[in-house]
C-alpha cells in the first residue's frame, strides 16, 4: 500500500467508514480498525492484528 491509499483508508476509518485490506505476505484478509503511522490494526474474525501498511493491498 502506498502512502495516498494508507492517508484514504485512515480518512476513511476515521470517519466511520469500512475497509477491507489484504496481507500480501499471509494472504490473510481483514477489516481495518484503526492506522498509527505505517501500520494498520486489522480485525480478522475474532482476533486483531497488527499489520504493516507495505504488507497490504
Amino acid at each position: 500500500m502506498n502512502a495516498e491509499a494508507l492517508i484514504n483508508v485512515s480518512q476513511a476509518v476515521t470517519h466511520g467508514s469500512t475497509r477491507q485490506v489484504r496481507n500480501l505476505k499471509n494472504r490473510r484478509q481483514g477489516i481495518v480498525v484503526g492506522c498509527e503511522g505505517g501500520e494498520l490494526k486489522v480485525r480478522v474474525g475474532q482476533d486483531l492484528e497488527i499489520w504493516s501498511c507495505e504488507d497490504c493491498e
